[in-house]
């Protein structure tokens, strides 16, 4: 039976990384805060394009940093790997587009062939707080199954590993509500951390956002580990063995040398 993924071992394996690369995790964390103003110098107009493709340029950059890939000045690497997050972006942009369409044409319908109560029923219903925080939790369960789960085909472009976007689906498959849980649980720390910092100072804010966001990258990474069974086991396996056997032959040459120095000595 398949390996389901660990919510807490996803946790305690990224919390490990952070303690034991401090240096790099606070760069990262710099290096996205800085990130998060240029919106505030370039302007409100250019705040979307400008955010995507930083976002991008930092998984990018993290991808490299933590899977230690000499690929930051690799055009080629570069590109593939974008286009492979962009399709993730434009596949769960389509899938939100038709299921809002599909949804809107139900609620349509119903509203037409249902007239007087039925109908007032609906408006109300659409109307109440449990229609947006069932529609908000379909929209992250999507995020999820659509784009983050595609966006592990970057990450291979990076390690090397199935480049394929249907594998990615192969791979998490019955982990998906596993997958939401990981991000479900930093979402709700960066919501909160916000909330309460927005009103002390904004920059604060930005910089805990910061720190937050680089460590959802971790997790991000620690799951597609788990998922493409990174670093690869059978080859640590074998490098296992390898390592016995040298041991046992080097302590066997010890041991025929001792003896012939003992012999000579003897002689």
């Amino acid at each position: 039976m398949k390996e389901k993924l660990s919510v807490r071992k996803v946790y305690k394996n990224a919390f490990a990384y952070v303690v034991g690369h401090l240096s790099a995790f606070f760069f990262l964390t710099f290096f996205y805060f800085m990130g998060s103003l240029l919106p505030m110098w370039l302007g409100a107009s250019s705040f979307f394009v400008v955010s995507t493709f930083y976002i991008y340029l930092f998984f990018y950059f993290a991808a490299g940093c933590y899977y230690k890939q000499q690929i930051l000045w690799d055009k080629q690497i570069f590109m593939v790997a974008g286009l492979r997050f962009l399709t993730a972006i434009v596949l769960f942009l389509i899938a939100l587009l038709v299921t809002t369409l599909v949804i809107n044409c139900v609620i349509h319908f119903v509203k037409l062939s249902f007239n007087g109560a039925l109908s007032g029923t609906v408006e109300s219903f659409l109307g109440s707080s449990v229609w947006r925080i069932g529609r908000y939790i379909f929209i992250f369960l999507l995020f999820n199954a659509l784009f983050l789960v595609p966006s592990f085909a970057f990450v291979s472009e990076i390690t090397g590993k199935n480049r394929s976007l249907l594998m990615t689906f192969a791979r998490t498959k019955g982990n998906i509500l596993r997958i939401a849980t990981v991000t479900a649980l930093a979402v709700v720390l960066l919501v909160v951390v916000m909330s309460l910092l927005t009103y002390i100072n904004i920059f604060l804010a930005a910089l805990f956002r910061a720190f937050i966001l680089v460590f959802i990258s971790i997790l991000y990474f620690k799951m597609y580990d788990f998922f493409y069974c990174y670093p690869n086991k059978k080859v640590k396996e074998k490098t296992l063995k390898m390592n016995i056997k040298n041991s046992k032959e080097d302590k066997i040459f010890v041991e025929n040398n001792e003896e012939i120095e003992s012999n000579v000595i003897e002689g």
